[in-house]
C-alpha cells in the first residue's frame, strides 16, 4: 500500500440526474467542471455511500474531502459556467473554508461565482435555500469577525 502522493491521470465524463461533469488531470492537479455544479452536488450527496468521507453530512463533507485530498497530496479545482467555484486539497489554506467546512483545506471560489452558481441552483431545490441562507450567514460572520480583528 502506497502512503505517498498519488499522481493521477484522469479524462472521465459523469452523468446524474441530466448533469454532465468532465473530471481532467495529469499528476496532483485536478479539475472537475460541472455544467451546474450545484445540481451535481445535490445528486452526489444522495447517493448511498458505504464508506468514506460523504457518510457524513452538510458542509464539513467538503472539509473532510478537501482534507482526504490534501492528505494525498492532490488539488481539485471545481469549476463551472461561471468560473471556479472552489478548490480542494493540497496547497490550500483558507480561514474561510476552515469556517464554513472545518477544514482549511477547501476555498470557496469568489463571492460571485459561488453567488451566482448557488442561486442557480437554489431555485430547483427549496432545501437549498436554507443552506443558502446558512452559507451566507457564515459568511457574513466571517467578514464581521474579520473587520473586528483588525
Amino acid at each position: 500500500m502506497s502512503t505517498g502522493p498519488f499522481a493521477v491521470r484522469a479524462d472521465l465524463t459523469l452523468q446524474a440526474d441530466g448533469v454532465t461533469a468532465r473530471l481532467t488531470g495529469d499528476g496532483d492537479r485536478l479539475t472537475l467542471d460541472a455544467s451546474d455544479p450545484w445540481a451535481l452536488w445535490r445528486s452526489a450527496a444522495a447517493l448511498p455511500w458505504p464508506v468514506g468521507p460523504t457518510v457524513s453530512r452538510g458542509p464539513s463533507v467538503l472539509g473532510e474531502i478537501g482534507s482526504a485530498l490534501a492528505a494525498r497530496g492532490l488539488h481539485v479545482d471545481v469549476t463551472g459556467p461561471g468560473g471556479r467555484v472552489a478548490e480542494l486539497g493540497a496547497g490550500v489554506a483558507s480561514p474561510l473554508g476552515r469556517l464554513l467546512t472545518g477544514s482549511a483545506a477547501v476555498r470557496p471560489g469568489s463571492p460571485r461565482t459561488v453567488a451566482t452558481t448557488v442561486s442557480a441552483g437554489v431555485t430547483a431545490s427549496p432545501g437549498g435555500r436554507r443552506a443558502v441562507g446558512l452559507g451566507l450567514a457564515a459568511l457574513l460572520a466571517a467578514v464581521v469577525l474579520g473587520r473586528r480583528r483588525r
